[in-house]
């Protein structure tokens, strides 16, 4: 016969044994998922998509349910038999929101920019239709979200004008477009800025104050321009800084999460340009230097705390890291060199993921998911990830998010 002893204690491991389990289950549906996004960018028509992985905590990528998403765009390609000229050189092709609610992405043969929901789990939702872009290949957005009166957003769009393959082409711009709070876009028609032809601009960087940074890549001179950008949706320029002297061109540009700098790849010389800036008038001044021995640094992505820069250096196929904690003053850490045999080994989106853990590169047809060690630098142990996109294709485009 049982003693009484015997029975609580029982009793007691299965109580135990109940409460792991509800505790176990509680966390397992709680568990957040770490995402990564791609634009597929391909060209077919009404092709375009989103690619959506999930990351297993170790760099190991896995679909999303439902990817690809397709945008109900088309991406750019060159011809058959074409090499790459300017399409490519420009980031920020996809952005999502702080909340994670919504993301948006450009569509650069269609000239379009499409909305998506963003579900519990990472995946999307196409939101009506796309939108003119307002120009000829849309290449980069910004958002500065609750600027207008009712709570609404503001997206900002590139248009690049570098495709060749569009015979109705116009002079590159940027225009902005609203966003209600329930995600019904509205291109804003009077806000277009308009630029001489050639200049290829490649990015928007949204800075403190509602400052907008245009990269005017290929302008003579090579320049980052300043605007604020106003609750109607137009701009009012502010300032230019022409590339330092002895330098030929800007690329890749990202704002510092903790001070008014910017960090800018002069990718000709093999060097990175620390900026600082003011808000209230967008004056920009030229801080400091850095060199790297990674060749044509392009385009560059920065840790959280602000501490970590990273550039994608095409040329070298390798990933540098600079320590930026005092962003006035960046220095050299590191050179990665990427794992080759899945894409090309050109890196050409660099983004850090929500934990802080992984940095992603985009190389070609690959999508690598690089360890963050605890002092920034880069350790490359998962095999990266073959994109499953057409022949003849170019994924470009990169968001990261703790879903």
């Amino acid at each position: 016969m049982m003693s009484l002893r015997q029975f609580s204690l029982r009793t007691l491991c299965r109580m135990l044994g109940a409460a792991c389990f509800a505790l176990s289950l509680t966390a397992a549906l709680n568990a957040q998922t770490n995402v990564v996004y791609v634009e597929s960018n391909v060209s077919n028509p009404l092709h375009n998509s989103i690619l959506g992985f999930s990351n297993d905590g170790l760099g190991n990528l896995t679909p999303l349910t439902g990817s690809p998403y397709l945008t109900q765009g088309t991406g750019w390609a060159p011809k058959l038999g074409d090499g790459l000229a300017l399409q490519q050189d420009d980031d920020q092709q996809i952005v999502i929101n702080s909340s994670g609610t919504y993301l948006y992405a450009v569509n650069g043969r269609s000239n379009t920019v499409s909305e998506f929901s963003i579900k519990a789990k990472g995946g999307l939702t196409l939101v009506g239709t796309p939108v003119a872009s307002g120009g000829t290949q849309p290449a980069s957005i910004g958002l500065l979200e609750g600027v207008l009166s009712d709570g609404g957003s503001l997206l900002v769009v590139v248009n690049k004008d570098s495709d060749p393959t569009q015979l109705t082409q116009k002079n590159p711009n940027i225009v902005s477009i609203s966003v209600t709070k329930d995600g019904i876009m509205t291109p804003n028609a009077a806000s277009k800025i308009v630029y001489p032809a050639g200049t290829s601009p490649s990015q928007v960087t949204v800075a403190t104050g509602n400052l907008i940074m245009i990269d005017e890549f290929m302008a003579t001179p090579s320049q980052i321009a300043v605007y604020r950008l106003h609750s109607n949706g137009t701009f009012a320029f502010l300032t230019s800084v022409p590339v330092p002297p002895g330098n030929m061109l800007f690329l890749g540009i990202v704002r510092s999460p903790v001070a008014d700098y910017i960090f800018a790849a002069l990718p000709l010389e093999g060097m990175v340009a620390a900026y600082s800036y003011v808000p209230g008038t967008g004056l920009m001044t030229l801080a400091s230097i850095v060199a790297t021995p990674g060749e044509l640094p392009c385009w560059l992505a920065i840790s959280a705390d602000g501490t970590r820069l990273y550039s994608g250096d095409t040329q070298s196929s390798s990933i540098s890291v600079y320590d930026v904690s005092n962003p006035s003053a960046p220095t050299f850490l590191q050179q990665l060199f990427l794992s080759n045999g899945v894409g090309n080994g050109q890196p050409w989106n660099v983004k850090v993921d929500p934990t802080g853990k992984f940095l992603y590169a985009i190389t070609g047809v690959g999508l690598h998911a690089i360890n963050i060690q605890p002092d920034g630098t880069l350790l490359e142990l998962a095999t990266p990830t073959l994109l499953n996109v057409p022949s003849n294709t170019y994924p470009y485009g990169l968001a990261t998010l703790l879903k």
